[in-house]
Protein backbone atom coordinates (compact mmCIF):
# COMPACT_ATOMS: atom_id res chain seq x y z
CA UNK A 1 0.00 0.00 0.00
CA UNK A 2 2.83 2.37 0.85
CA UNK A 3 4.52 1.65 -2.47
CA UNK A 4 1.28 2.56 -4.25
CA UNK A 5 1.18 5.89 -2.40
CA UNK A 6 4.76 6.56 -3.40
CA UNK A 7 3.94 5.85 -7.03
CA UNK A 8 0.90 8.20 -6.90
CA UNK A 9 3.01 10.98 -5.34
CA UNK A 10 5.69 10.66 -8.02
CA UNK A 11 3.00 10.90 -10.72
CA UNK A 12 1.57 13.99 -9.02
CA UNK A 13 5.00 15.59 -8.87
CA UNK A 14 5.55 15.05 -12.58
CA UNK A 15 2.11 16.49 -13.27
CA UNK A 16 3.18 19.60 -11.38
CA UNK A 17 6.27 19.99 -13.52
CA UNK A 18 8.89 18.01 -11.61
CA UNK A 19 11.57 16.09 -13.47
CA UNK A 20 12.52 12.72 -11.97
CA UNK A 21 15.95 11.27 -12.59
CA UNK A 22 18.17 8.35 -11.63
CA UNK A 23 21.94 8.53 -11.37
CA UNK A 24 24.61 6.01 -10.36
CA UNK A 25 26.80 6.95 -7.40
CA UNK A 26 29.37 4.53 -5.95
CA UNK A 27 27.35 1.57 -7.20
CA UNK A 28 24.06 2.86 -5.75
CA UNK A 29 21.14 3.91 -7.92
CA UNK A 30 19.89 7.28 -6.68
CA UNK A 31 16.40 8.46 -7.58
CA UNK A 32 15.51 12.12 -7.11
CA UNK A 33 12.93 14.68 -8.14
CA UNK A 34 13.83 18.19 -9.29
CA UNK A 35 11.47 21.17 -9.06
CA UNK A 36 12.22 24.48 -10.76
CA UNK A 37 10.41 27.73 -9.92
CA UNK A 38 7.27 28.18 -12.00
CA UNK A 39 7.24 30.94 -14.65
CA UNK A 40 5.15 33.17 -12.37
CA UNK A 41 7.67 32.65 -9.54
CA UNK A 42 10.57 33.51 -11.85
CA UNK A 43 8.81 36.71 -12.83
CA UNK A 44 8.30 37.67 -9.19
CA UNK A 45 11.91 36.90 -8.34
CA UNK A 46 13.19 38.95 -11.27
CA UNK A 47 11.00 41.83 -10.13
CA UNK A 48 12.34 41.49 -6.58
CA UNK A 49 15.88 41.63 -8.01
CA UNK A 50 15.13 45.01 -9.53
CA UNK A 51 13.34 44.21 -12.75
CA UNK A 52 15.56 44.07 -15.80
CA UNK A 53 19.03 42.79 -14.91
CA UNK A 54 22.02 41.86 -16.97
CA UNK A 55 22.87 38.22 -17.33
CA UNK A 56 20.92 35.30 -16.00
CA UNK A 57 19.40 35.24 -12.53
CA UNK A 58 20.97 32.55 -10.39
CA UNK A 59 18.34 30.22 -9.01
CA UNK A 60 19.76 28.78 -5.77
CA UNK A 61 19.58 25.05 -5.18
CA UNK A 62 18.03 23.56 -2.05
CA UNK A 63 18.61 19.86 -1.35
CA UNK A 64 16.32 18.10 1.13
CA UNK A 65 17.54 14.92 2.89
CA UNK A 66 14.96 12.66 4.53
CA UNK A 67 15.16 10.74 7.79
CA UNK A 68 15.61 7.11 8.81
CA UNK A 69 12.90 4.90 7.31
CA UNK A 70 11.45 7.84 5.37
CA UNK A 71 11.82 8.99 1.76
CA UNK A 72 11.58 12.09 -0.40
CA UNK A 73 7.79 11.95 0.09
CA UNK A 74 8.20 13.36 3.58
CA UNK A 75 8.78 16.79 1.99
CA UNK A 76 5.68 16.68 -0.19
CA UNK A 77 3.85 19.44 1.71
CA UNK A 78 6.67 22.01 1.73
CA UNK A 79 7.85 21.71 -1.88
CA UNK A 80 5.13 23.96 -3.41
CA UNK A 81 6.23 26.79 -1.08
CA UNK A 82 9.97 26.25 -1.54
CA UNK A 83 9.98 26.20 -5.35
CA UNK A 84 8.94 29.86 -5.24
CA UNK A 85 12.60 30.72 -4.65
CA UNK A 86 14.68 27.58 -5.14
CA UNK A 87 15.55 24.83 -7.51
CA UNK A 88 14.45 22.08 -5.12
CA UNK A 89 16.00 18.59 -5.21
CA UNK A 90 14.60 15.74 -3.12
CA UNK A 91 16.57 12.48 -3.31
CA UNK A 92 15.81 9.06 -1.88
CA UNK A 93 18.90 7.78 -0.09
CA UNK A 94 20.06 4.23 -1.02
CA UNK A 95 17.73 1.65 0.47
CA UNK A 96 14.84 4.11 0.81
CA UNK A 97 12.05 5.02 -1.57
CA UNK A 98 13.04 4.35 -5.18
CA UNK A 99 16.82 4.34 -4.58
CA UNK A 100 18.81 1.09 -4.36
CA UNK A 101 22.12 0.19 -2.69
CA UNK A 102 24.84 -1.48 -4.78
CA UNK A 103 24.01 -4.91 -6.15
CA UNK A 104 24.71 -7.58 -3.57
CA UNK A 105 24.32 -5.22 -0.59
CA UNK A 106 21.18 -5.10 1.52
CA UNK A 107 21.95 -1.68 3.01
CA UNK A 108 24.63 0.99 3.28
CA UNK A 109 26.32 1.63 6.63
CA UNK A 110 25.93 5.18 7.87
CA UNK A 111 29.37 6.35 6.77
CA UNK A 112 28.64 5.10 3.24
CA UNK A 113 25.33 7.00 3.24
CA UNK A 114 27.25 10.18 4.06
CA UNK A 115 29.69 9.46 1.22
CA UNK A 116 26.83 8.97 -1.24
CA UNK A 117 25.10 12.16 -0.04
CA UNK A 118 28.33 14.11 -0.51
CA UNK A 119 28.87 12.77 -4.03
CA UNK A 120 25.23 13.40 -4.89
CA UNK A 121 25.51 17.01 -3.74
CA UNK A 122 28.74 17.51 -5.70
CA UNK A 123 27.12 16.03 -8.82
CA UNK A 124 23.84 17.98 -8.81
CA UNK A 125 25.17 21.26 -7.36
CA UNK A 126 28.95 21.50 -7.96
CA UNK A 127 28.90 25.20 -7.02
CA UNK A 128 27.26 24.34 -3.70
CA UNK A 129 23.70 24.37 -2.38
CA UNK A 130 21.52 25.09 0.59
CA UNK A 131 20.79 21.92 2.49
CA UNK A 132 18.02 20.84 4.86
CA UNK A 133 17.57 17.54 6.62
CA UNK A 134 15.07 16.01 8.99
CA UNK A 135 16.17 13.57 11.71
CA UNK A 136 18.88 11.37 10.11
CA UNK A 137 18.88 13.80 7.18
CA UNK A 138 19.95 16.61 9.52
CA UNK A 139 22.65 14.36 10.96
CA UNK A 140 23.93 13.75 7.41
CA UNK A 141 23.72 17.47 6.55
CA UNK A 142 25.88 18.32 9.57
CA UNK A 143 28.46 15.72 8.55
CA UNK A 144 28.55 17.25 5.06
CA UNK A 145 29.00 20.77 6.44
CA UNK A 146 31.96 19.59 8.53
CA UNK A 147 33.54 17.72 5.59
CA UNK A 148 32.70 19.94 2.62
CA UNK A 149 31.97 23.57 3.57
CA UNK A 150 32.33 24.47 -0.12
CA UNK A 151 29.22 22.41 -0.92
CA UNK A 152 26.94 23.65 1.87
CA UNK A 153 26.15 27.38 1.77
CA UNK A 154 23.79 27.18 4.75
CA UNK A 155 21.74 24.44 6.36
CA UNK A 156 18.47 23.90 8.19
CA UNK A 157 18.36 21.04 10.68
CA UNK A 158 14.83 19.78 11.36
CA UNK A 159 14.79 17.88 14.67
CA UNK A 160 18.15 16.32 13.77
CA UNK A 161 19.60 13.22 15.39
CA UNK A 162 23.20 12.05 15.60
CA UNK A 163 24.83 13.61 18.69
CA UNK A 164 27.26 11.48 20.67
CA UNK A 165 25.08 11.31 23.76
CA UNK A 166 25.33 8.60 26.40
CA UNK A 167 24.48 5.14 25.10
CA UNK A 168 21.56 4.89 27.52
CA UNK A 169 20.03 8.02 26.00
CA UNK A 170 19.49 6.12 22.74
CA UNK A 171 18.08 2.89 24.19
CA UNK A 172 14.43 3.97 24.08
CA UNK A 173 14.84 5.38 20.59
CA UNK A 174 16.32 2.07 19.38
CA UNK A 175 13.42 0.19 20.98
CA UNK A 176 10.91 2.26 18.99
CA UNK A 177 12.82 1.95 15.73
CA UNK A 178 13.32 -1.81 15.92
CA UNK A 179 9.64 -2.25 16.88
CA UNK A 180 10.07 -5.73 18.33
CA UNK A 181 7.43 -5.39 21.04
CA UNK A 182 3.68 -5.60 20.50
CA UNK A 183 2.06 -2.17 20.32
CA UNK A 184 5.34 -0.37 19.68
CA UNK A 185 4.14 1.11 16.39
CA UNK A 186 1.18 2.80 18.08
CA UNK A 187 3.61 4.31 20.57
CA UNK A 188 5.94 5.27 17.72
CA UNK A 189 3.12 7.18 16.03
CA UNK A 190 2.08 9.01 19.21
CA UNK A 191 5.62 10.07 19.98
CA UNK A 192 6.52 11.00 16.42
CA UNK A 193 3.63 13.45 15.94
CA UNK A 194 1.98 16.03 18.16
CA UNK A 195 -1.35 15.21 16.55
CA UNK A 196 -0.95 11.96 14.59
CA UNK A 197 -2.81 12.23 11.26
CA UNK A 198 -5.57 9.64 11.11
CA UNK A 199 -4.41 8.54 7.65
CA UNK A 200 -1.03 7.56 9.12
CA UNK A 201 -2.72 4.77 11.07
CA UNK A 202 -3.67 3.16 7.78
CA UNK A 203 0.03 2.66 7.06
CA UNK A 204 1.22 1.32 10.42
CA UNK A 205 1.79 -2.17 9.01
CA UNK A 206 3.77 -0.66 6.15
CA UNK A 207 5.85 1.40 8.57
CA UNK A 208 6.55 -1.68 10.70
CA UNK A 209 7.67 -3.53 7.57
CA UNK A 210 9.93 -0.61 6.63
CA UNK A 211 11.50 -0.59 10.09
CA UNK A 212 12.36 -4.28 9.64
CA UNK A 213 14.20 -3.66 6.39
CA UNK A 214 18.01 -3.86 6.42
CA UNK A 215 18.26 -0.14 5.53
CA UNK A 216 16.77 0.61 8.95
CA UNK A 217 17.26 -2.36 11.30
CA UNK A 218 20.74 -3.40 10.14
CA UNK A 219 21.85 0.20 9.79
CA UNK A 220 20.89 0.81 13.42
CA UNK A 221 22.78 -2.27 14.57
CA UNK A 222 25.86 -1.35 12.52
CA UNK A 223 26.33 2.16 13.94
CA UNK A 224 29.79 2.87 15.34
CA UNK A 225 30.88 5.55 17.78
CA UNK A 226 32.66 7.41 14.96
CA UNK A 227 29.33 7.74 13.10
CA UNK A 228 27.91 9.99 15.81
CA UNK A 229 28.60 13.72 15.94
CA UNK A 230 31.24 14.69 18.48
CA UNK A 231 31.76 18.09 20.02
CA UNK A 232 35.03 18.41 18.08
CA UNK A 233 33.25 17.65 14.80
CA UNK A 234 30.60 20.32 15.41
CA UNK A 235 33.38 22.80 16.22
CA UNK A 236 34.63 22.36 12.64
CA UNK A 237 31.28 23.41 11.18
CA UNK A 238 31.47 27.00 9.94
CA UNK A 239 28.36 26.78 7.78
CA UNK A 240 25.52 29.11 8.86
CA UNK A 241 22.80 26.97 10.38
CA UNK A 242 19.30 27.16 11.78
CA UNK A 243 17.92 24.55 14.16
CA UNK A 244 14.20 23.97 13.57
CA UNK A 245 12.70 22.08 16.48
CA UNK A 246 9.19 20.71 16.79
CA UNK A 247 8.75 21.18 20.53
CA UNK A 248 6.37 18.23 20.95
CA UNK A 249 8.96 15.74 19.69
CA UNK A 250 8.98 12.74 22.02
CA UNK A 251 10.71 10.47 19.54
CA UNK A 252 14.42 11.26 19.77
CA UNK A 253 16.26 12.17 22.99
CA UNK A 254 15.76 15.81 23.97
CA UNK A 255 19.50 15.90 24.55
CA UNK A 256 19.86 16.19 20.78
CA UNK A 257 18.40 19.70 20.86
CA UNK A 258 20.60 20.82 23.75
CA UNK A 259 23.68 19.32 22.06
CA UNK A 260 23.20 21.29 18.83
CA UNK A 261 22.36 24.53 20.62
CA UNK A 262 25.36 24.29 22.92
CA UNK A 263 27.97 22.85 20.57
CA UNK A 264 27.10 24.26 17.12
CA UNK A 265 28.52 27.77 17.25
CA UNK A 266 26.24 30.55 16.02
CA UNK A 267 23.27 28.29 15.29
CA UNK A 268 19.91 30.06 15.13
CA UNK A 269 17.07 28.42 16.98
CA UNK A 270 13.54 28.23 15.57
CA UNK A 271 11.19 26.41 17.95
CA UNK A 272 7.94 25.25 16.36
CA UNK A 273 5.23 24.77 19.00
CA UNK A 274 2.47 22.19 18.61
CA UNK A 275 4.69 20.16 16.28
CA UNK A 276 6.42 16.82 16.62
CA UNK A 277 9.48 15.18 15.11
CA UNK A 278 8.75 16.11 11.48
CA UNK A 279 8.04 19.86 11.17
CA UNK A 280 7.85 19.56 7.37
CA UNK A 281 4.87 17.23 7.75
CA UNK A 282 2.96 18.77 10.66
CA UNK A 283 3.79 22.46 10.13
CA UNK A 284 4.73 22.77 6.44
CA UNK A 285 4.01 26.48 5.99
CA UNK A 286 6.01 27.52 9.06
CA UNK A 287 8.84 25.21 8.06
CA UNK A 288 8.84 26.54 4.50
CA UNK A 289 9.00 30.12 5.81
CA UNK A 290 12.19 29.27 7.68
CA UNK A 291 13.76 27.43 4.74
CA UNK A 292 12.99 30.32 2.41
CA UNK A 293 15.17 32.52 4.62
CA UNK A 294 18.28 30.35 4.57
CA UNK A 295 19.91 32.80 2.18
CA UNK A 296 19.43 35.60 4.71
CA UNK A 297 21.69 33.93 7.28
CA UNK A 298 24.92 35.91 7.78
CA UNK A 299 27.97 34.85 5.79
CA UNK A 300 25.90 32.37 3.82
CA UNK A 301 28.69 31.79 1.28
CA UNK A 302 31.61 29.54 2.23
CA UNK A 303 35.08 31.09 2.27
CA UNK A 304 36.56 28.21 0.29
CA UNK A 305 35.18 28.12 -3.26
CA UNK A 306 33.93 24.89 -4.76
CA UNK A 307 35.93 23.40 -7.61
CA UNK A 308 33.08 23.05 -10.05
CA UNK A 309 33.51 20.99 -13.19
CA UNK A 310 32.89 23.45 -16.01
CA UNK A 311 30.84 25.67 -13.70
CA UNK A 312 31.42 29.31 -14.61
CA UNK A 313 29.42 31.95 -12.82
CA UNK A 314 30.06 35.18 -14.65
CA UNK A 315 27.24 37.48 -15.48
CA UNK A 316 24.81 36.04 -12.97
CA UNK A 317 22.78 38.02 -10.48
CA UNK A 318 22.02 36.74 -7.00
CA UNK A 319 18.39 35.72 -6.57
CA UNK A 320 16.76 37.35 -3.54
CA UNK A 321 14.23 35.67 -1.30
CA UNK A 322 10.83 37.31 -1.85
CA UNK A 323 10.55 40.24 0.57
CA UNK A 324 7.35 39.15 2.25
CA UNK A 325 9.10 36.02 3.53
CA UNK A 326 11.92 37.90 5.26
CA UNK A 327 12.30 38.67 8.93
CA UNK A 328 10.72 35.65 10.61
CA UNK A 329 13.88 33.79 11.64
CA UNK A 330 14.52 34.31 15.35
CA UNK A 331 18.11 34.29 16.54
CA UNK A 332 17.93 32.61 19.93
CA UNK A 333 21.12 30.49 20.09
CA UNK A 334 20.43 29.27 23.58
CA UNK A 335 19.71 26.01 25.30
CA UNK A 336 16.03 25.14 25.59
CA UNK A 337 14.22 25.67 28.84
CA UNK A 338 13.92 22.61 31.00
Amino acid sequence: MFELLQWVVSLEWRRRGAVTREIQIAGSRIWYAEFQPRPSDRKALRKAAGGEVRGRLEIPTLVLFHGLGASSMSYHAVIPHLRRAYRVLVPDLPGYGWSKPPRGQEFLPFQDLVEVAEKFLARVAPRGAYVAGNSMGGWIATKLAARRPDLVHAMALLNPGGPALRAEDWIDFARLILAEEKGTMDEWLRRMFHRPPFAMRLFLRDFRRIMKRPSVAQLMRSLKSADFLSEAELARVKTPAVLVWGEKDRFIPDGCRAFYLEKLKGVRYEPVPDCGHCPQLECPERTADILLQLRDLPAARPSRPARAAGGGGGGRTRMPVPARRRGAVVSVARAPRT
